[in-house]
């Protein structure tokens, strides 16, 4: 354990460095004598899982981690399913996750418990509208905004009478939505429809978005409880993929 213990601060010593650290640099990091990090950086590095900077020498994250990272990032659906399905037998209403994917909002999972009289429906890989979906508005959270700029198409589409269509009005939306963490659709993109939604971003910056659809009837008065709900999934769900909360 004393050993496992070790080598992760030292892993984590070289999380997120632009250049590689010198031994001295992550003994003082990690508080480990140097012998002992110049042993766990020769185990690291024979493992992959850390290298030498052949250019700038120091020590540095190795090629396994990106490998180990997308195998994550691959199995990410499938490890939220089960946190997904909770949430929608919890809630008893609809929960998807969604990705954003060549400036889409792309649906790739639906769960719709079935005691609920008044269901809403989607098919995987059918796409939602960014500019006006609460899924979109938090899938471009946090982007720049030339980059939220270069994915919505002016004039915006003004889906129902409440679309939002004026671009500095939903782009205060967005950055609402990066403080707050979940954006909120109320019949923006269908008429008596409402939804609440929060993001995830993936160690290889694959951005998804987990949401609850509901008949905007339920919707105001549920408001408070669907969203401590909804954040409380992320949260287990970041935590089980490791990715932060």
């Amino acid at each position: 354990m004393q050993l496992i213990s070790r080598a992760t601060a030292v892993l984590r010593a070289l999380e997120g460095q632009q250049v590689g650290l010198s031994l001295g640099q992550i003994a003082s990091i990690t508080g480990l004598p140097r012998p002992t990090i110049q042993r766990i950086v020769d185990a690291l590095c024979a493992e992959g899982l850390a290298n030498i900077d052949p250019l700038q020498g120091g020590v540095r994250l190795g090629p396994l981690i990106a490998r180990l990272a997308t195998s994550i990032r691959v199995d990410l659906v499938s490890l939220a399913r089960p946190h997904l399905e909770r949430l929608a037998w919890a809630t008893q209403e609809s929960v998807a996750m969604t990705v954003l994917q060549d400036g889409k909002v792309v649906v790739i999972a639906v769960f719709t418990p079935p005691m609920q009289a008044i269901r809403l429906t989607a098919s995987i890989g059918s796409t939602w509208p960014l500019h006006s979906s609460a899924e979109g508005k938090v899938l471009l959270a946090g982007l720049p905004t030339p980059a939220i700029r270069s994915m919505l198409h002016e004039p915006l589409e003004p889906r129902t009478p409440r679309t939002v269509t004026a671009m500095d009005a939903l782009l205060l939306e967005i950055q609402e939505a990066a403080s707050s963490g979940f954006a909120a659709d109320k019949e923006g993109t269908a008429i008596g429809i409402s939804a609440l939604a929060t993001r995830l971003i993936d160690s290889a910056g694959t951005r998804y978005a987990i949401s609850i659809l509901l008949p905007t009837s339920r919707f105001e008065a549920r408001f408070s409880e669907l969203r401590e709900q909804l954040l409380n999934c992320r949260r287990t769900i970041a935590a089980s993929a490791g990715l932060p909360a």
